[in-house]
């Protein structure tokens, strides 16, 4: 538990160093680069957050590929990656077709599919997925699993970072006009932008549909022990995620239904049923694609070379 509460720890510490330092940052900034007071502050601490990720991961003995959950040889990984994010990409366009023909979500009226626009948002969905994915499981089922686990077990570690990934994703799109920017509203923007967590019947729905991806996320990373399939799943299915909240709007259906949550109109209970099925699908099959996506057969000194771990 010491691992899990040091990353816990940098999280906050970071939330309240970035936003001690926002409006320096701000006022520092504005001579040359006008930006809007909300990403200042978000970039701001990202930076204090990975300074020290850097750090906490040194003190936790983080060092080594595999501590992070890179243990394959490059080339493995990215055919893993490559081949999990098809899967990931064709599981959520099944949860799209449903959510589109029940018309809980429909086209926006300025979305014209033509090839142009439809590339387009491919490739936004694409750019997102990659981003998102690296940097949340390097984090999340790389580094913090693997901390816990040395200390609790894999399965300890699952049950934590879940949790903790859900939580995450309630981060609001928050905004303070200029004129009202001062000393303080670092930490304003700060409670604000997790101000969806303080009405639980509003996103109680859409916690318990992140907590079963980040435990189905959690699940590939304790059967084959890196997280080329996590990467590959996330950023399907962020890739289809990005491009439903592009080009649909939530239908009129969704007002009255149980199945879509009110936060974002896009998760809700009916990722339930569909995210059990999907675990109990890797599960049943893993004798077909865990050894593929955690055992590499390397040929030669080329590949005895590849899989070493400095």
């Amino acid at each position: 538990m010491r691992a899990y509460a040091w990353f816990v720890g940098a999280i906050v510490l970071a939330g309240f160093i970035g936003a001690l330092l926002a409006y320096p940052a701000y006022e520092a900034t504005a001579a040359f680069a006008p930006w809007a007071f909300h990403r200042v502050a978000s970039r701001v601490a990202m930076l204090v957050l990975i300074a020290e990720l850097v750090w906490l991961c040194r003190h936790l003995h983080l060092r080594r590929k595999r501590d992070f959950g890179y243990g394959l040889p490059w080339r493995r990984f990215l055919e893993v990656s490559m081949a999990s994010g098809v899967i990931g990409v064709m599981s959520a366009g099944v949860g799209a077709w449903l959510l589109l023909s029940a018309h809980l979500r429909v086209f926006s009226p300025g979305f014209t599919p033509t090839g142009l626009n439809i590339a387009q948002l491919l490739m936004t969905g694409l750019a997102s997925g990659i981003s998102v994915a690296l940097l949340e499981e390097t984090v999340m089922r790389g580094a913090m699993h693997t901390a816990i686990e040395r200390e609790s077990g894999p399965w300890t570690a699952a049950l934590l970072t879940a949790p903790l990934f859900a939580v995450l994703h309630f981060f609001a799109k928050t905004r303070i006009a200029p004129q009202d920017v001062g000393w303080g509203s670092g930490f304003d923007l700060l409670v604000r932008s997790f101000s969806p967590l303080s009405h639980p019947s509003l996103v109680f729905d859409s916690f318990l549909s992140w907590l079963v991806v980040g435990l189905i996320l959690s699940l590939t990373r304790i059967l084959t022990g890196n997280i080329a399939v996590a990467i590959g799943l996330h950023a399907g299915w962020v890739v289809v995620l990005r491009m439903l909240q592009e080009a649909t709007d939530s239908g009129a259906a969704a007002r009255d239904s149980f199945w879509v949550g009110r936060f974002d109109g896009l998760l809700g209970f009916w990722l339930l049923p569909w995210g059990a099925c999907i675990a109990a699908a890797l599960w049943l099959s893993r004798a077909l694609w865990v050894p593929s996506s955690s055992a590499p057969v390397p040929k030669g000194s080329a590949g005895r070379a590849a899989q070493s771990d400095p």
